[in-house]
């Protein structure tokens, strides 16, 4: 089996419900997706993705360097595609190379799968049938009251979600407080609570506040300093007693290992399609493993849900509010996860069926954003 082409496609939407933390505001959702077509019929599908900017460049960077490195090579050949792209576009640093790489990658176990006739959670390793999900809330506008953020926690509870994530990061901590405290009422105070900074404190701040916060019993504080700062999150941990979870800012092994080796992270959050697919992210989940950590990838949910059911140190799946391909309507069928609970699909590959339709009617191109972007960094 050879790889014949490569066709590339990119989309632009805003998330299906707004998307506001304490230090960004989204505009849109930027999808690559890739298509490897091969000699024997089969079209392995992948997926990658950026936040607000950049999948233009990691669509040319796919059509214009990486699809000639695959084209002729046998996609069972997983490892020799990673190492030749990644070997190839080293001298680019880490992040829009990999994230290049993911699609591609993804669209190799895609066709792995369909070729041998199994889903991918179990070319992965099989170790679950199911996974437990968490909600995962990206709402701290300043119009979004605490009675609005109690009535969304009660609706998650009737849903069957058991644990939920609310962003915090407020300029008065006291409000912070009371978001965690009301939610707590509704959903339960035994660490079904988890808490997301996206990197707003600094190191000093994290400690003064992690100590407050380490009273409720929360399930982690997610990324509460930026993300280069290992030495802070090494401090913070030793300070308190609540985990600390991280890893959608990191984009290799390398980078994860620092922080497994500093004893600054609980929970891995890796993200299959920041760190180049699923040939790194397994090598992370086995990594984690082996210091005793629990993985909890990050977004994703319809390839993460595979991730988590294939290896053994699995934690909870995250659906992201708004961010499902089903909610962005870009799937010809639905995934979704049900009672809190999600469960991947038997059919061979990872089961995405893309809407071919809705992507393009979302088409992003570089005219349509070329000037025109103002970003939502605060």
């Amino acid at each position: 089996m050879k790889i014949e082409s490569v066709s590339t496609h990119a989309c632009r939407l805003p998330p299906a419900s707004p998307w506001e933390d304490a230090t960004n505001k989204v505009d849109g959702l930027e999808l690559i997706v890739v298509e490897l077509k091969t000699d024997t019929g089969l079209v392995g599908t992948g997926l990658s993705y950026t936040v607000d900017i950049g999948g233009t460049v990691i669509k040319a960077l796919i059509d214009d360097y990486l699809a000639a490195l695959v084209i002729g090579m046998n996609p069972l050949d997983y490892e020799r595609i990673w190492f030749k792209m990644s070997r190839q576009s080293r001298r680019l640093g880490l992040g829009v190379n990999s994230m290049a790489m993911a699609a591609i990658d993804i669209a190799v176990w895609d066709l792995i799968g369909k070729h041998s006739g199994q889903p991918l959670y179990q070319l992965l390793g099989g170790a679950r049938e199911t996974i437990p999900a968490y909600i995962s809330e990206i709402n701290l506008s300043a119009t979004d009251t605490v009675d609005d953020l109690v009535r969304r926690a009660a609706d998650y509870k009737a849903q069957g979600y058991r644990a939920v994530k609310i962003k915090i990061g407020k300029d008065d901590f006291g409000e912070d407080i009371e978001r965690i405290t009301r939610v707590q009422e509704v959903i339960g105070r035994d660490k079904r609570v988890l808490v997301d900074l996206n990197q707003k404190w600094t190191a000093s701040e994290a400690i003064q506040k992690g100590a407050r916060l380490d009273a409720l019993n929360l399930g982690w504080i997610e990324e509460p300093m930026l993300y280069q700062d290992i030495n802070g999150h090494a401090a913070l941990k030793r300070a308190i007693t609540t985990p600390i979870a991280l890893g959608e800012s990191l984009y290799s092994r390398e980078q994860v290992l620092a922080y497994l080796q500093a004893d600054a992270v609980d929970f891995v959050q890796a993200d299959v399609a920041f760190v180049g697919g699923v040939t790194e992210w397994l090598k992370i989940a086995h990594l984690a493993q082996a210091f005793g950590r629990l993985v909890a990838p990050h977004f994703m949910m319809e390839l993460s849900l595979h991730l988590l059911c294939g290896v053994q140190n699995s934690f909870m799946l995250e659906n992201v509010v708004g961010g499902s391909l089903t909610e962005l309507g870009l799937l010809a069928e639905p995934i979704t996860v049900e009672n809190g609970v999600g469960q991947p699909s038997q059919t061979p590959g990872h089961g995405m069926v893309f809407d071919w339709s809705a992507i393009a009617r979302h088409a992003l191109t570089s005219e349509g954003v070329r000037n025109r972007f103002s970003g939502g960094s605060k």
